[in-house]
């Protein structure tokens, strides 16, 4: 016989394990509540100097006097529109269009991680739908 099969768990052990584990994942769950707002946070802040970044761009390429056209002369936007697509696509900063969506993106994330988090209870994970 094994000497394994004669020793008894101590009584409280299933207990103390199932307390133990308990703080772990509420604290680990409150530190990832804390991240996913901070990230929010820090997101809105990107939104807002990305979108500064994209206006500026757009003021630089000459989007603007482009577009303008399109109000101002609409028959010659008409007669020449395949050069005057190729121009506007030409002018459009793709970059600075592509950072705000990544801006958006990380802020529509967290924020959802953030509802999860406060509507399930500080839970740690990516696992509710």
């Amino acid at each position: 016989m094994r000497m394994i099969d004669t020793i008894a768990p101590p009584t409280r052990l299933r207990s103390t394990i199932c307390a133990r584990i308990g703080r772990m994942e509420r604290r680990r769950a409150i530190v990832f509540l804390f991240v996913s707002a901070q990230t929010a946070l820090v997101s809105v802040a990107g939104i807002v100097f990305s979108a500064w970044y994209a206006m500026q761009g757009l003021r630089e390429s000459s989007f603007y006097a482009y577009f303008s056209l399109v109000l101002s002369d609409p028959d010659i936007v008409l007669a020449y529109w395949k050069e005057f697509v190729l121009s506007l696509a030409d002018t459009i900063p793709f970059m600075e269009i592509t950072v705000v969506f990544v801006a958006v993106a990380v802020f529509l994330v967290s924020v959802r991680i953030l509802a999860q988090n406060m509507r399930f209870g500080l839970s740690p994970s990516f696992s509710h739908s």
